[in-house]
């Protein structure tokens, strides 16, 4: 795979201090298989993201997420555009050196959309 640009712009299920942190712009790096599919991809946050967790007493900054597409035929590449796609924080980043998705490694947070971009509009 050939990493590209995503960027997640609405949260249509999820933490609201996910929500807060809109955009969210990332680099898929590479394909994860997992036990359930095989098309999971790893993406590094161009900025990390706070995970707050106040019941739990988590408030961590996370570095990657793993995204796969919502809803069957659909796939995450170059020309995604507004996708619906599940979004994991990576809570374990050696993932970035397995081959295989490790589920312990991450958690589910969200259902978002998100679109892959060519460049970041760093001067708009």
């Amino acid at each position: 795979m050939k990493p590209f640009n995503i960027e997640i712009t609405s949260i249509e299920k999820g933490p609201e201090e996910l929500e807060l942190q809109l955009p969210i712009k990332a680099k898929a790096i590479k394909e994860l298989p997992g036990k359930d599919r095989p098309d999971y991809i790893l993406a590094s946050l161009e900025s990390s993201i706070l995970w707050v967790n106040k019941e739990k007493g988590i408030n961590k900054e996370i570095e990657f997420v793993v995204l796969c597409a919502k809803f069957k035929g659909q796939s995450i590449n170059s020309d995604m555009k507004e996708m619906t796609v599940a979004v994991a924080y990576v809570i374990d980043n050696s993932i970035e050196q397995d081959v295989i998705l490790n589920f312990s490694k991450c958690k589910y947070v969200a259902v978002a959309k998100a679109s892959a971009t060519s460049k970041w509009n760093i001067f708009s």
